[in-house]
């Protein structure tokens, strides 16, 4: 009796731990699964965004670049002037600084799309925040010293595309970036 009585406490015990460890593995897998589906969207977004035209004003092939210092049909566009041009919508976005200030997905009016405006099926519960920046290249700033030689050393050298993806119950996004460059 006394046997049976300290075997079931025993099973008790290791029954105990086999739950906890099982529910822990369990909920990390949860995170693993929504930190693969917010890379999937996330290369989405910059598979589209980096197919685009580096500027308005640059032709398809990509030359000649924008610059600040060419005629005014070849200069970049201003920095405070990104974001879609006019009435511009998603479907006609040209260029990759139309996505700067793109946000749709949960909570936003606009759910999350692809590059057609058809909506994304299985990512109810993600976000998407966009935002584009020339790269800063003088000393002290973020990208100093990126280039190799002088090959980054103007203002329209190169833009920064910086995607966020949101999803709802986690407190911070993931952030994913990359670089576009002005040839």
């Amino acid at each position: 009796m006394i046997e049976l009585v300290v075997t079931i406490v025993i099973l008790a015990i290791a029954l105990a731990i086999m739950t906890s460890a099982l529910s822990g593995s369990l909920s990390r897998s949860t995170t693993a699964a929504i930190e693969l589906q917010a890379v999937a969207l996330a290369q989405a977004y910059l598979d589209e965004i980096l197919g685009k035209r580096f500027d308005e004003r640059t032709r398809t092939s990509g030359i000649p670049p924008c610059r600040a210092t060419a005629p005014p049909a070849r200069q970049c566009t201003a920095e405070g002037l990104f974001g879609p041009d006019g009435a511009e919508t998603r479907a006609r976005f040209d260029d990759i600084d139309d996505y700067h200030g793109l946000d749709e997905g949960d909570g936003q009016a606009t759910p999350l799309q692809d590059a057609n405006g058809v909506t994304r099926t299985g990512y109810e519960n993600f976000r998407v925040a966009v935002d584009v920046r020339y790269i800063n290249v003088g000393v002290g700033e973020e990208e100093f010293g990126l280039g190799v030689g002088s090959e980054l050393n103007d203002q329209f050298d190169a833009k920064l595309v910086t995607l966020t993806v949101y999803y709802r119950g986690l407190t911070e996004g993931f952030k994913f970036s990359a670089y576009a460059s002005n040839f």
